[in-house]
């Protein structure tokens, strides 16, 4: 009777890195999805963010009128109903609409579909990031570190399945 070898730690290195990418790439199309559904719901329900914003700063404004974090919240719900809610569901619909081809592409195993994630990844982090630092918002900065690392991730992957052959 033969003993089978132990995977080498290298092999099961490679092994939770496969799975952790797969698992932030399914996140990824799953956030993707989530703002393709709320743009659709922004373009059919405009009205929908204010009440939303109404809801969500009324007992505060009840408590304090001059709350400053409620009433900015407010505005901003008033302002993007009337003026921008169609820029708004657009954006969220293609940014989603990316991630989820792109991240279908990986799973399917095209190719090309590798270096146009790292480059929207790219452009996706920089955006946030730079957005997490102006507005000084903590989840912006975390959604910029995961997609960078998921970045990482990907060019790992991609360097792992087509390893470059010099002719």
């Amino acid at each position: 009777m033969r003993m089978e070898e132990a995977p080498s730690e290298e092999t099961r290195r490679e092994a939770d890195l496969l799975r952790l990418f797969d698992v932030a790439l399914v996140l990824k199309a799953i956030d993707g999805t989530i703002e393709m559904a709320s743009a659709v719901i922004i373009f059919l329900y405009p009205r929908l963010l204010l009440r939303l914003a109404d809801l969500a700063t009324a007992g505060e404004l009840s408590e304090d009128p001059r709350d400053l974090v409620a009433r900015i919240i407010r505005e901003l719900g008033h302002a993007l109903t009337v003026n921008g809610h169609l820029l708004i569901a657009l954006y969220l619909f293609v940014h989603g609409l990316i991630k989820v081809l792109l991240v279908a592409g990986i799973f399917a195993g095209k190719r090309i579909a590798y270096p146009l994630f790292i480059t929207a990844l790219a452009f996706f982090s920089t955006y946030e990031a730079y957005r997490g630092l102006v507005q000084r918002d903590t989840l912006l900065l975390a959604l910029a570190v995961f997609d960078l690392l998921l970045l990482v991730l990907t060019a790992y992957e991609y360097r792992r399945r087509y390893p470059y052959v010099p002719a």
